[in-house]
């Protein structure tokens, strides 16, 4: 049993990927965006199922089971009975949506026999969506046991869950379905400031810390009713997403004003309503972790969903010391799913042992010294070739004379941030880095903060916490005397969104930083991902290319060769 070869896949509204395990093991994943290059594609993952197989030295005929993260079946009967329930509001909406449900959605299952083509004898099955997530949190998880959270927007039907897990078994507990979801609450007002839905939220939780929560008691005594179990329900009143892509309702702006056009100033109004949903969702997450805890009785939590990437909520919930340790899966979106999806099945339903823990999100393509080179010369860019130890002191040394420098090296990361593989990193202690960054190399917004990278051996030194944080998913407080010191990735409240790095998850990346720390000091780089204002993070050298041409990067280490 345990010799099963399983592909995973997912895909929603926003992220589409695959994961292949191979004999129970996690060979590949990766989102199907990374290769198209159309910012969360949404579309059947195929490219991204290739490589995963190509990867895993599988052909389509080895496969034994195909599993897709959701139920498509019960999911369009929760559409229908919304369209029931808000009709005649909703028509246009449903009868907009319709086509793509029964040609994209309702269909899937013959389009996974078409991309796996008559050679392919196996099994199709479906695996409920908090389920999937559930599953990508916990199964390759350090624990024996946990209890897992999910939050996200919606699946089938379920928007928030917790399970009780133990070995291979992953059991729901409790759960609260739509249209009350705290993901889709945070959607609405994202939407509502001027932002992206399924793109922008984490605009907004960087925003928060320039407002105050003055709205915090409206939105809690007129919108979203919080108990003290962490379950919730939702004023419909304020919102229309049952009946219509705008989200909000008429008595939403009654309420809170105007919405911001996109590309507006920011008034303290968006800024505290920012802040208000921020603290709101902090206090939401804690009360769900707080009954994972009463009803599992476990110590470890696991957590998955969009909501999970949150990682200021994240760092204020592991402060509260409500679990022994808390590990959330880097891909905790949707995309995601796809590793959910497959390691539900391989291990929950054919009762296999879990035999893999995930170490690092290092799961996507790599290229060889060859394919650099060539993709060098065709750029007609002035490259070098260095040695390993030469090529470690010149980043650092030209990170301390203010360049900004990318860095595109071994597998691309898994999930939706670059930790080394395919980064931009700065030099943290020149404050003018922020502006320079997001105006002139990012081309985004002047408020986005920027997250460090630091020694894990030296990360309690610099900032307040206990631990790792290996996927820049908590956000912690900068130790008094250190916040003058990285100035760049220090968001305006004090804190900073971490990534520890250790020398056996990625040597080059902990040299580059070992030795920027020689020289200045300070044991911390600013890391960005690889990428530009409306692209995915960078996959491939001909990628890495454009992007560096068509931004004001000063250098770029592709391997072995520094071009600039």
């Amino acid at each position: 049993m345990g010799e099963e070869n399983v592909l995973g896949i997912s895909c929603h509204y926003h992220d589409s990927a695959a994961a292949v395990l191979k004999e129970g093991e996690l060979e590949a994943a990766a989102e199907e965006e990374r290769f198209t290059r159309q910012k969360h594609d949404n579309s059947f993952p195929e490219k991204a199922a290739e490589y995963c197989l190509e990867r895993a030295g599988l052909e389509k005929k080895d496969i034994d089971t195909v599993v897709f993260h959701e139920k498509p079946v019960k999911k369009f009967g929760r559409i229908m009975q919304t369209f029931i329930e808000t009709f005649p509001r909703g028509y246009r909406y449903f009868r907009q949506s319709l086509p793509e449900w029964v040609n994209r959605k309702l269909m899937v299952r013959g389009r996974i026999r078409e991309f796996m083509g008559e050679e392919f004898e196996g099994e199709i099955k479906f695996s409920e969506h908090h389920i999937s997530h559930a599953s990508a949190a916990y199964m390759p998880s350090p624990f024996e046991e946990a209890a897992v959270l999910t939050v996200d927007g919606v699946g089938e039907s379920t928007t928030t869950a917790i399970f009780d897990a133990e070995g291979n078994s992953i059991e729901m507990v409790k759960k609260i379905e739509f249209p009350d979801s705290l993901g889709l609450l945070y959607s609405t007002v994202t939407s509502f400031l001027g932002f992206m839905v399924n793109n922008d939220e984490y605009k907004v939780m960087g925003l928060a810390p320039y407002g105050e929560p003055e709205y915090l008691e409206k939105l809690k005594e007129e919108v979203f009713h919080l108990e003290e179990d962490g379950s919730f329900t939702m004023n419909m009143e304020y919102f229309s997403f049952r009946h219509s892509r705008k989200m909000w309702s008429e008595k939403f702006e009654e309420e809170f004003g105007k919405p911001r056009e996109k590309g507006e100033e920011l008034t303290e109004r968006d800024k505290n309503l920012a802040a208000s949903l921020q603290k709101l969702t902090e206090e939401t997450v804690q009360k769900l972790a707080e009954e994972a805890k009463r009803v599992t009785g476990k110590d470890n939590l696991c957590m998955s969903g969009g909501v999970a990437l949150n990682s200021a909520s994240n760092g204020k919930l592991r402060q509260k010391d409500i679990f022994e340790n808390i590990w959330i899966q880097p891909a905790a979106t949707d995309a995601g799913d796809a590793l959910g999806a497959a390691q539900y099945y391989h291990h929950h339903v054919k009762d296999n042992p879990r035999n893999y823990q995930m170490e690092d999100v290092y799961l996507g393509p790599e290229y060889s010294e060859k394919e650099i080179e060539n993709a060098l010369e065709e750029s007609g860019l002035e490259y070098q070739k260095l040695g390993e130890e030469e090529k470690v002191e010149k980043v650092a040394e030209l990170l301390e004379e203010g360049k900004v420098v990318s860095l595109f090296q071994g597998r691309l990361e898994w999930g939706p941030r670059a930790l080394g593989n395919r980064s931009i990193l700065a030099d943290p202690r020149d404050s003018s880095m922020v502006g320079r960054v997001n105006k002139k190399v990012k081309f985004r917004e002047e408020f986005r903060p920027f997250a460090p990278t630091v020694l894990e051996d030296r990360a309690e030194e610099v900032f307040d916490m206990e631990g790792e944080s290996p996927y820049m998913l908590f956000v912690f407080d900068v130790r008094d005397g250190w916040k003058e010191k990285i100035p760049a990735v220090t968001h305006v409240n004090g804190t900073s969104r971490i990534q520890t790095i250790r020398e056996d998850i990625n040597r080059d990346y902990y040299r580059i930083i070992e030795k920027f720390g020689e020289r200045t000091g300070v044991p911390v780089v600013l890391n960005t991902s690889f990428n530009v204002k409306g692209e995915p993070i960078v996959n491939t050298p001909e990628n890495a290319v454009e992007c560096f041409r068509n931004s004001g990067m000063d250098y770029m280490l592709m391997e072995n060769f520094l071009v600039g």
